[in-house]
């Protein structure tokens, strides 16, 4: 006679199977299958792209002392902190969205998940900008360039922000 193993009490639930789940919810179908909800959705998920990538980007541009160059950049900073988490909100909330009524579909997109690991880059990006070299912003007078810590925060910044939004547009195309 064959011992059989215990049964655990809670069935172990995979990736798969939550994302198969989460597609055949009543809203993410509903988004689906709606003629305007979907390109509703893509609209805010675009307008808040746009308020946080363009506040981000004035800030970077202004740490790689290209643009607003006797502005100090607290000054700069804190004026768009606002829209910066207003995009991020409204970015997050409507691409939430739009994966959930498509996840079955995209989850194994290669564009998908180079731009989740772009995303989780990005965000770390400032986490460690704001945990480190941002403590000092207040110091960094109009008239001369910010520190090279800063300026290389601010160039990572770009990179991996415009690559969350490349590869973002591409994830319809593949």
């Amino acid at each position: 006679m064959v011992a059989r193993r215990p049964r655990l009490p809670l069935r172990r639930v995979d990736l798969l199977d939550l994302i198969q789940r989460l597609y055949e919810t009543p809203l993410s179908t509903a988004i689906r299958e709606s003629d305007n909800l979907f390109p509703i959705l893509q609209t805010f998920h675009i307008v808040g792209t746009i308020a946080l990538a363009g506040a981000i980007a004035i800030v970077d541009l202004r740490l790689l002392d290209v643009i607003f160059r006797r502005e100090a950049p607290a000054e700069i900073a804190e004026s768009l902190l606002p829209i910066t988490w207003a995009g991020f909100a409204i970015m997050l909330i409507s691409g939430g969205l739009l994966f959930a009524a498509q996840s079955a579909r995209i989850y194994e997109n290669v564009f998908l998940r180079a731009k989740l690991v772009l995303l989780v880059m990005a965000l770390a990006n400032v986490a460690l900008f704001h945990a480190t070299t941002y403590r000092s912003i207040r110091s960094w007078r109009g008239d001369v360039a910010p520190p090279v810590t800063a300026r290389l925060f601010a160039a990572l910044s770009l990179v991996l922000w415009t690559g969350v939004i490349v590869t973002g547009r591409f994830i319809a195309y593949f």
